[in-house]
């Protein structure tokens, strides 16, 4: 956030990925994180962090095989809003007690202990500016090694339709809840089938559109799949060969819940061959699992 004070009291929602998105610090079995030497390193440094920083509290984290995920809050104590220019991030001019300086401080300190350097140069960071998105993005982490685990781990989904269409190239479609409209067309190349949840009301514009114009669709779904009874229209689309549909849960799980929505996000951002993101909330779920995507995975933000 360009310009912005890094060392003024708020809560930030951090991700540090590890160089080249390697397994370094441990793995996940049966949805939950196996810490390894390097990742019990990882943990105790993050939770050393209020030792060395005073204004810092760790909330909620997660040490994940090759990012770690932290929510952490500056305080008010002994915070000055005298000098604000002053304590803006620059390059070679690191700022006491700001955001950036923990995360070296913290990145250095794990690095040192493992004898090598295990990190990507940047940090992502989310401003968590209510209660509703600090729940949200606790429910997150929380919930990271098991979906985790469903993406990473190839569980088999269930299919409906036409899975040649996994054969096709693969745009992934992502926007947050909120606005409805594209104001445009959707940026699709020649060939592509579109890959998404489809559950915002912009994904759900888009699955619309889809429908009429009969594009080749792959719906990623965060629920049974006995949730297609009664529409037509799908129907149709899937008895034509333009629409699969795959979920990993029960025919009886009847509707998404947010841990499931996580799921579709990351299942499309890590099976689709480059993505697109409409509408996005910047301190919202789909934010924040955009910080776990592939460096090198082409992502087009409209």
């Amino acid at each position: 956030m360009q310009g912005w004070d890094f060392t003024s009291p708020g809560w930030y929602f951090l991700t540090l990925c590890t160089q080249n998105m390697r397994s370094v610090f441990g793995t996940i079995v049966n949805g939950r994180m196996h810490l390894n030497d390097a990742g019990r390193h990882a943990d105790a440094f993050l939770r050393e962090i209020p030792a060395h920083f005073p204004r810092a509290v760790v909330d909620e984290y997660v040490i994940m095989p090759n990012h770690v995920h932290g929510l952490l809050q500056l305080t008010t104590a002994d915070w000055d809003i005298r000098g604000y220019t002053a304590r803006r991030e620059a390059f070679g001019k690191p700022v006491a007690g700001s955001v950036p300086t923990i995360v070296r401080s913290y990145k250095a300190a794990v690095s040192k202990a493992l004898g090598q350097s295990v990190w990507q140069s940047r940090f992502y960071e989310v401003r968590a500016r209510d209660e509703a998105a600090r729940a949200n993005i606790r429910a997150y982490i929380r919930d990271n090694p098991e979906n985790y685990a469903v993406v990473a781990q190839g569980v088999e989904p269930i299919c409906l339709g036409n899975k040649a269409l996994l054969n096709m190239p693969k745009v992934g479609f992502l926007a947050s809840r909120g606005e409805a409209s594209l104001h445009g067309s959707l940026p699709l190349k020649s060939g592509e089938a579109v890959m998404s949840g489809f559950l915002s009301p912009m994904e759900r514009a888009v699955f619309r559109a889809g429908l009429t114009h009969k594009r080749p669709m792959i719906w990623v779904v965060p629920a049974g799949l006995d949730i297609l009874q009664g529409n037509t229209a799908c129907r149709v689309a899937i008895e034509e060969g333009r629409l699969l549909l795959l979920s990993p849960f029960e025919t009886a799980v009847e509707a998404p819940s947010a841990r499931r929505a996580a799921w579709c996000n990351q299942y499309v951002l890590a099976h689709c061959d480059r993505a697109v993101v409409g509408h996005l909330n910047p301190d919202g779920m789909l934010a924040c699992i955009l910080h776990e995507a592939d460096p090198d995975k082409q992502i087009v933000y409209l």
